[in-house]
């Protein structure tokens, strides 16, 4: 007589966080502390841009976090880059969680995203619905115009081009198909062309509708001021030498207008960093960008 044993069941997929700072110790606490509530997450790596020591002191000890200080501000792609390698350098950690500092994503929310990947195993990524504080809300992911090279919302129903990297949940698996984010972006357009790299292996990726982020958007612009547009500039100019095509002229001409639209406005300054930004062009920028700040 034999005995017929269950097979044992798997263990849960364990996840690591990413949070990525910029001179914004509050929220960033906020964020982390969110994170670490329950057991939700076995690692988190906040990944701080132009380090000095304040944010790190600013938030209390748990074995579970770590911290990565980096001397310059690298941008939002060399950032992640750093904590994602960090958190792939764990054996035991099979999925990735990016968030960005001002963002709370509860962990009723997260275990929505994970029960998606669960559910899913054809899903290489997922996101969650945005929602601003003052609850506006957002899709997770945006859909691509290649004639005027704007981005819309989603319609209903319809396959997002890309997810915003505001917050997202990848497989280990996926990282190691797909790669990690493109660092010629210093910021912006590095979240649309790994949708289209994703899209091109054949991995899905998709928004998980009853999950949330509560997100503050563009919350560290105002700390950036008239830079952030020299910084997206780069970024699309970069985006159109990858995926540009046959119809990049009218990516040019939609930068011409930025321009002329920042000038007409009074916006002299802002006008500069945009042309700043598109001479530069080279695949490596300087994440400082240290000669903007000598525009008068």
């Amino acid at each position: 007589m034999t005995t017929e044993t269950s097979p044992a069941p798997q263990a849960r997929p364990t996840v690591g966080a990413v949070v990525l700072t910029w001179r914004d110790r509050d929220q960033t606490a906020a964020c982390v502390a969110h994170l670490l509530d329950g057991d939700a997450v076995s690692r988190v790596v906040v990944v701080d841009n132009e380090a000095d020591g304040t944010i790190a002191s600013a938030i209390p000890a748990d074995p579970r976090l770590s911290f990565r200080e980096l001397d310059a501000n690298t941008g939002f792609a060399v950032g992640v880059n750093a904590g994602m390698r960090e958190l792939l350098a764990d054996a035991s950690i099979d999925q990735l969680l990016v968030i960005n500092n001002d963002a709370t994503l509860t962990a009723a929310d997260l275990e929505l995203l994970r029960a998606e990947l669960d559910r899913s195993p054809a899903l290489g990524v997922v996101g969650p619905r945005i929602i601003t504080p003052e609850g506006q809300q957002f899709s997770a992911g945006g859909v691509l115009s290649r004639v005027t090279w704007s981005i819309r919302q989603p319609r209903p129903g319809e396959q997002p081009d890309f997810l915003t990297w505001a917050c997202v949940l990848l497989r280990r698996e996926t990282l190691e198909s797909a790669g990690l984010l493109d660092e010629r972006f210093f910021m912006y357009w590095e979240d649309v062309e790994y949708g289209l790299r994703l899209s091109g292996r054949g991995i899905a990726f998709a928004e998980v509708g009853d999950a949330r982020l509560v997100h503050a958007v563009s919350s560290s612009h105002a700390r950036a001021g008239s830079r952030i547009l020299a910084y997206s500039s780069q970024a699309f100019r970069h985006f159109l030498r990858l995926h540009g095509g046959r119809t990049r002229v009218t990516g040019y001409a939609r930068l011409a207008a930025k321009t002329l639209i920042t000038a007409i406005t009074g916006d002299l300054r802002g006008a500069r960093y945009v042309l700043a930004g598109w001479r530069l062009g080279r695949d490596a920028p300087d994440p400082a960008y240290p000669a903007f700040d000598r525009l008068p």
